[in-house]
């Protein structure tokens, strides 16, 4: 299996209150073309600063980033545009501006990569029926109940036909729809031209959904590999959204 994603001893902080703050220590991952690898950790534990690292969003004090044999740290702000939205997705719970329609969002990735007005109406639409959130086609993200922002989240995510899929937080929202939602994401990872590799985030080990391997934030921040599930072992969701999560209008 070809590595799409490799984090090589990546360190990163920030500075707050006029302190140094470190944030990732020495943090090692790899991606792999098809598989599923999750990270978990609690709020402010910095995964979502580990992912922003992964996708080319944020830069790193020191280590390597690594996108299919090229260092992201060598690339020109140029080059690294034309992987932005279309060999790499970034997909988070937050979603766009509220007030954004839910096809312009999930079309956005093309239209970056010069695809024309008609053609990205015409391929947005595509994936949001793909995904069965035909519903949501004219609404903004706002007005779309948590379980409706999982399938426009996919459907953003696989638009393009992505290498690599970072998705921050999006699918803790779920309470009981963690088999359709992995049973969804596997098929849209199958039907990319080269098997997209993907890299998700979640609040616990038991938000993990079928993850092939499954990486713990420690309070150091380092990264702690938990043991491989056993095969076709199904890691649940906990069950921790609103009752009209699948209904109701969603908190994100």
């Amino acid at each position: 299996m070809a590595d799409v994603l490799a984090l090589e001893g990546v360190w990163k902080g920030f500075s707050r209150g006029g302190q140094w703050t470190e944030v990732l220590r020495d943090v090692s991952l790899v991606v792999g073309a098809g598989e599923v690898v999750a990270v978990e950790g609690l709020r402010l534990s910095g995964k979502t600063t580990l992912l922003k690292v992964a996708a080319g969003l944020e830069d790193v004090d020191r280590g390597r980033v690594v996108f299919e044999g090229v260092d992201l740290a060598g690339l020109g702000e140029r080059a690294w545009t034309r992987l932005l939205g279309h060999d790499i997705v970034w997909v988070n719970r937050d979603g766009p501006a509220l007030s954004l329609e839910v096809s312009r969002f999930v079309g956005w990735p093309l239209a970056l990569h010069g695809r024309g007005r008609r053609e990205v109406e015409e391929l947005a639409r595509h994936a949001l029926v793909r995904v069965g959130a035909v519903a949501c086609i004219g609404r903004t993200w706002g007005e779309l109940s948590n379980w409706q922002r999982v399938l426009v989240g996919l459907a953003r995510a696989f638009v393009a036909d992505p290498r690599l899929v970072v998705i921050d937080d999006l699918l803790d929202a779920l309470s009981g729809d963690a088999k359709v939602a992995d049973e969804l994401l596997r098929d849209l990872q199958e039907e990319t031209s080269m098997r997209a590799g993907v890299l998700i985030s979640t609040t616990d080990y038991e938000s993990a959904i079928y993850a092939d391997r499954i990486h713990t934030i420690t309070r150091t921040g380092g990264l702690k590999p938990h043991p491989t599930p056993p095969s076709g072992h199904i890691i649940p969701f906990p069950g921790r959204g609103d009752d009209g999560a699948r209904h109701g209008v969603g908190s994100g």
